[in-house]
């Protein structure tokens, strides 16, 4: 078992640390570009990746009644952060905040231009920081992000109700902030502020 990292960033030559290794096929650099619809944890804040993993391990728990504050559900990540005890993630969490973020258009094969700044923006940015660079622990960066995992998480806010966490859905998402936040939203509006968000530099 290894302890924490620093917050120091990790040179890519060096190997990646054994339990980071189950995440690379899909959040890892190397392989971001063809996955346009997973999250880039790379230079996220690692208190904001553990409370993920938590909530990803609440959905299969059998004892867990109703949603709590933080609550997710994915085909993928629910059974694989099941198997994952508080030491592997506040490992695994450590080495991706070590590393140096990447902007959707360097995934995506080429520079862009920040699009202009839609006024719904101005909202998120009392949370997420100027431009969506998040300067808080426990809330993510958006800027960089790819624009079809913006998409679907806004839209999962939106449409997941506070009711049974039991129904088959397979992806739900709910935050005591964000799931309000998300219900003012409509199409348009979710479609624009994915846009806005993976145009801007993550750092």
């Amino acid at each position: 078992m290894l302890t924490a990292l620093a917050a120091a960033p990790v040179s890519a030559a060096e190997p990646p640390l054994p339990e980071a290794v189950p995440c690379l096929p899909c959040h890892g650099r190397e392989n971001l570009a063809n996955k346009p619809e997973v999250p880039s944890i790379l230079g996220q804040d690692a208190k904001y990746l553990i409370h993920q993993i938590i909530a990803f391990q609440r959905d299969l728990c059998p004892t867990c009644q109703g949603f709590t504050r933080l609550d997710r559900r994915h085909p993928v990540m629910s059974e694989r952060s099941h198997k994952v005890d508080k030491k592997d993630a506040e490992t695994v969490a450590a080495y991706f905040r070590s590393q140096a973020c990447v902007n959707a258009w360097e995934l995506d094969g080429g520079a862009t231009e920040p699009l202009a700044k839609p006024q719904i923006a101005n909202t998120c940015f009392l949370c997420h920081g100027e431009a969506g660079r998040s300067r808080h622990a426990f809330i993510p960066t958006l800027a960089g992000q790819r624009r079809n995992y913006l998409r679907v998480q806004l839209r999962a806010f939106r449409d997941t109700k506070w009711s049974d966490r039991t129904r088959p859905v397979e992806r739900y998402r709910v935050h005591n902030m964000m799931t309000r936040q998300g219900q003012r939203l409509n199409d348009a509006e979710i479609d624009g502020l994915a846009a806005y968000f993976s145009s801007q530099p993550c750092r």
